[in-house]
């Protein structure tokens, strides 16, 4: 249905006078050229968007939106595990957010920096690398906390004199 809708519209498109006009320079059919001339256009379309906008921003639609979809689906599962591995990518995912500044301060000599960080994001989502670092950062972090957080009420005096 798509591809017949599009057809429609280039059928269309070949009948404005300026894509007549290039086709009979061109010497080929109207409908190739206003073909032709949509796929620039689209192509145009997406540069400007990738410099306008920003690779950082494209870089991070990209695994931010997969994370989305699966965190709804996995929602909706009875699994535990799916859950358990989507709720480390998050942490870690705004762990990078909210320590981006920082971080890019740091790093800002490092070349692709940006393209780094995306693909570090990917290994964490795509092939669960966020499970890995659960076990070998979050976890002894947070027992660390927690037991100093245990430990301090016992230190701190009833009455301050």
């Amino acid at each position: 249905e798509a591809k017949a809708k599009f057809l429609v519209k280039m059928d269309a498109l070949a009948e404005v006078d300026q894509i007549k006009m290039i086709a009979e320079k061109a010497q080929q059919p109207p409908k190739t050229v206003a073909m032709g001339l949509t796929g620039v256009g689209i192509f145009v379309a997406l540069m400007f968007a990738l410099f306008a906008v920003g690779m950082k921003m494209l870089l991070e639609l990209s695994v931010y939106i997969p994370a989305v979809i699966k965190s709804i689906k996995a929602i909706e599962s009875k699994e535990k595990d799916d859950d358990t591995e989507l709720l480390s990518f998050w942490v870690v995912y705004c762990f990078f957010t909210i320590c981006d500044p920082l971080i890019g301060m740091v790093f800002f000599w490092v070349p692709y920096f940006g393209l780094v960080k995306f693909l570090f994001l990917q290994y964490c989502y795509r092939f669960k690398g966020t499970l890995l670092i659960t076990k070998t950062v979050l976890k002894p972090l947070y027992a660390k906390i927690t037991s100093a957080m245990k430990a301090a009420p016992a230190e701190v005096p009833e009455k301050a004199d």
